[in-house]
């Protein structure tokens, strides 16, 4: 009985590698493994369909030879970054405040999303970034969930988003250019923007401000209080002059 359950199992797991495409992953099969110790059985696999998908798909399949069986989807270096990125801009981190994420935060964001992928383009050239340090850092190809939350705890992800050279807003190139003189941390751990107004009033009190700062203050005008358009026609007449930095 016990070898025909085993059988039962293992085909249980190419059956599912199958059905969610797996085998065409980069982090392979569903694996079908035995624990003495513990005296059960463990459906095993990286990232994926949830543990709820997978419970779900066995119980309809086999729910005999299913019972007991114990899940665990484990995270790839690549989702547990994506995962730290999301939790440290999330709102609910609290602006101003050094996010601090652990590998638990991280797993229960993830728990109820199948395959966790990038969004946005961003999302995936943050998550290389900061794959890509503790690789050159360490020489070596894989990162460990600590080290990747240790690393976003500690130095946040503007770092991250200049070395990746994502695309930024007007807002965020002056946020990036001034929110170390205003005091602003929230955009170094979470990448959250300074005032637009603060940022415009910024500009105009820098008179060394390179021509692509003070084209991203124009770009704020629209969305700033009528008072602020008197400074409009100052700003065009000393973007036609400035210079690009070295």
């Amino acid at each position: 009985m016990a070898s025909d359950r085993a059988t039962r199992l293992r085909r249980l797991a190419r059956t599912l590698t199958e059905r969610f495409g797996l085998d065409r992953h980069r982090h392979g099969v569903v694996a079908a493994e035995w624990s003495g110790s513990a005296r059960a059985w463990t459906f095993a696999w990286t990232d994926g369909p949830t543990v709820a998908q997978v419970r779900a798909a066995c119980r309809e399949a086999e729910p005999a030879a299913a019972a007991g069986l114990r899940y665990v989807r484990t995270l790839s270096q690549d989702a547990v970054a994506l995962g730290v990125v999301r939790l440290t801009v999330s709102p609910t981190t609290g602006a101003g405040r050094r996010p601090l994420v652990r590998p638990a935060d991280v797993e229960a964001l993830l728990r109820d999303e199948p395959f966790p992928m990038p969004r946005t383009d961003r999302e995936r050239a943050l998550v290389y970034a900061v794959v890509y340090e503790i690789h050159d850092a360490h020489h070596r190809n894989w990162a460990h969930a600590e080290e990747i939350c240790g690393l976003i705890n500690q130095y946040g992800l503007a770092m991250f988003l200049r070395r990746c050279g994502a695309e930024l807003s007007p807002v965020e190139i002056l946020t990036a250019q001034y929110a170390e003189t205003h005091a602003h941390p929230a955009w170094r751990y979470q990448l959250a923007p300074m005032d637009a107004a603060v940022l415009f009033r910024a500009v105009r009190e820098d008179s060394q401000a390179s021509a692509e700062l003070i084209a991203a203050a124009l770009a704020l005008l629209p969305g700033l209080p009528a008072e602020f358009t008197a400074a409009e026609d100052e700003l065009r007449a000393r973007l036609e002059h400035a210079a690009p930095r070295a």
